[in-house]
């Protein structure tokens, strides 16, 4: 039987989808890139916002005489949405907390964990993924070791919190950290989304261990909004404060680390003044990358209740925030035109091109076919909105 499988949300679904391709393969299942060719159709859902449920949805309602099955948050948060769809169910909790090794490319995803300490009061994510279970260290040490072996040079570790990793069973992120660095092999580590409330008291040791050659300097760090009132209805755990000591932290030991954080604009409580303080932090902080989400209520969440803001007010607030974002983007990427940097190339581009990402994690295009997983000295040529273009350059020193 041939399979398709569509991915929806984050890089924890993405690491689920490759779980459940790899359980599939070895069942004798042949996987398909061609949804028309495939006898079975496997999506992977994501609810975190009204919109792309919307667009789950829709997509599932498109599928015609094919055996469907629905994974993900849909099925474990909001089952009731699939009512008149005929298909089989797969939550994030029913698939096994060990993860098959497989590789896309050279790229390997690793789960360290399912769940989270929260309780943002507009998320439902909770509901879908539960309360924070870490994996042991050794079983995660042993499946990057894995991957190593089968010619991953990069490897990124994913969940709904990277620092919250290990609170249940006491052996936090730096261990886990340090023991994956320690491994020997040409590889590198992404480190996955961190939250302000569960990194503060490991912060120091984190930054300690960015210092590793083997890490990117690339920190995805969420702030929410730029408003202490707002943060607290939101239920986040922090202060504006802790989120730029955190940076701050960062930067003045690693000052070129690639800063991503992410903003929701429109949430019930926020006043013109609220969305202006959250303005005024994106200027202050000047991140690289910004994931920018409108307030969406979510069913069985505490801000459900909450009356809602009106939908073009939201709109308003997010175009003004992208705008700005993308001038401070613009800017920063142009300031890197003429530098020359080792990229390692990780997947295949349009063309004759190939995509690689230098150690401060940034997109690089370069304009030829090159092997993937190698280190090539380049010089950056132009910029654009989001990423970068650059030309393999000989003779300079590889650092």
């Amino acid at each position: 039987m041939r399979f398709y499988i569509k991915t929806f949300g984050c890089t924890a679904n993405k690491a689920d989808s490759l779980r459940i391709k790899q359980i599939l393969l070895e069942k004798g299942y042949t996987c398909t890139h061609k949804i028309e060719d495939a006898d079975m159709v496997v999506v992977n859902t994501c609810i975190v916002t009204q919109t792309t449920q919307q667009k789950v949805l829709k997509y599932l309602h498109s599928i015609y005489n094919k055996r469907l099955i629905v994974a993900g948050c849909l099925p474990a948060a909001q089952p009731e949405a699939l009512e008149g769809i005929e298909c089989y169910t797969i939550t994030p909790t029913s698939l096994s907390m060990h993860i098959i090794s497989i590789i896309e490319g050279v790229t390997g995803i690793v789960g360290i964990s399912q769940g989270c300490v929260g309780e943002c009061s507009y998320c439902i994510v909770k509901k879908a993924r539960g309360n924070l279970r870490s994996r042991p260290v050794s079983d995660i040490l042993r499946e990057v070791k894995s991957l190593l072996m089968f010619g991953a040079k990069e490897i990124q570790l994913t969940s709904q919190d990277a620092s919250a990793y290990g609170m249940d069973t006491g052996e936090r992120l730096p261990c886990l950290l340090n023991a994956i660095t320690s491994l020997e092999g040409d590889f590198m580590l992404r480190v996955g989304m961190m939250n302000p409330s569960t990194l503060l008291d490991i912060v120091d040791d984190v930054v300690e261990l960015f210092h590793n050659p083997h890490i990117f300097k690339f920190l995805h760090l969420p702030v929410q909004s730029g408003s202490d009132k707002v943060l607290e209805h939101m239920k986040r755990r922090y202060k504006v404060a802790d989120f730029k000591y955190i940076v701050k932290k960062f930067r003045d030991a690693i000052p070129k680390i690639t800063l991503s954080t992410d903003f929701i604009v429109g949430y019930p409580t926020e006043t013109e003044q609220d969305f202006h303080d959250t303005l005024k932090l994106l200027n202050e902080i000047q991140p690289q990358k910004v994931n920018i989400t409108r307030y969406s209520p979510r069913p069985d969440t505490p801000a459900y209740k909450l009356h809602d803001l009106p939908s073009w007010k939201k709109k308003e607030r997010s175009r003004i925030l992208t705008r700005q974002h993308l001038l401070i983007d613009r800017e920063l990427f142009q300031k890197r035109v003429g530098e020359r940097v080792r990229v390692l190339t990780t997947e295949e581009g349009k063309g004759n091109t190939t995509i690689g990402r230098d150690i401060y994690y940034n997109n690089i295009v370069v304009k030829e076919k090159l092997p993937l997983g190698k280190w090539y000295n380049v010089r950056i040529t132009e910029s654009k909105i989001t990423y970068l273009i650059g030309k393999r350059v000989d003779g300079y020193p590889i650092f």
